[in-house]
């Protein structure tokens, strides 16, 4: 008599299961990773705008309010960015999180992130939230 090898329904049944137990164990935490990632990415922005916010002001009586030359984007998939307010000595600007964006799950405290021309980094303006960045 013949034998044939292979695997048996029940084998492969089997390994699925397993399959998906560990599929559904893992995702959430790549979605927190992505998340994380995405939020790095608003962060990083608001770090190369202040760098054109210091060299902006460097020649000029005052910072800029204007998107465009202190580079922030303008179509960015997850983040709006906006610069609250600028003066001859501060300025504030911010990264929000879009409501149609998968960042909108992201920690209530990161969903918003504000950062002045002393690096402080805050949730509403005047609240640390250091912990996100």
């Amino acid at each position: 008599m013949n034998r044939q090898s292979g695997f048996t329904l029940i084998e492969l049944l089997v390994c699925m299961v397993i399959l998906a137990i560990l599929i559904s164990i893992s995702y959430p935490s790549y979605q927190s990773f992505i998340i994380k990632f995405r939020r790095t990415d608003a962060q990083s922005e608001l770090i190369k705008a202040q760098v054109e916010q210091s060299s902006y002001r460097i020649l000029q009586p005052s910072y800029t309010t204007d998107i465009n030359i202190a580079r922030l984007p303008t179509t960015h998939e997850h983040y709006a960015f906006s610069i609250v307010s600028a003066s001859a000595h501060t300025y504030v600007m911010k990264a929000q999180a879009k409501e149609s964006s998968p960042q909108n799950n992201d920690k209530a405290a990161c969903k918003t992130l504000f950062i002045d021309q002393n690096s402080t980094k805050t949730k509403d303006g005047s609240e640390d939230n250091t912990f996100c960045w």
